[in-house]
């Protein structure tokens, strides 16, 4: 009886022991992997970025910023504008969107 308990003790040891060097081994794999992936992350923006400055900013295809982008004054004008517009609101409304319909919210007090 002895000799059971003992051979059943150890088997559980055995596999505990193999059970931990596979998680280990995915630990090891998830390090490696994570390392990875977040440097190729990293370099990917990092290509997006430079892409974008030299296609936006440095216009290698050609063009040239818009007059309304770069005047200062255009913006201050546009901003007194907007600013100008009175700013009056209808009643609250509901949009379904399955049927894009618009339904106005009534208050609890009418």
């Amino acid at each position: 009886m002895y000799e059971s308990v003992h051979v059943h003790v150890v088997y559980c040891f055995e596999k505990i022991n193999e059970w931990r060097g596979r998680v280990d081994w995915w630990m090891f794999c998830l390090n490696m992997s994570t390392k990875y992936i977040v440097s190729a992350l990293v370099g990917s923006f990092a290509i997006a970025y430079v892409c974008d400055y030299v296609v936006s900013d440095k216009k290698i295809f050609g063009g040239t910023t818009p007059r309304t982008v770069s005047n200062k004054e255009w913006w201050e004008e546009t901003d007194k504008k907007f600013q100008a517009w009175p700013r009056t609101g209808g009643p609250p409304v509901v949009m379904n969107p399955i049927t894009r319909q618009n339904f106005i919210v009534k208050s609890q007090d009418s």
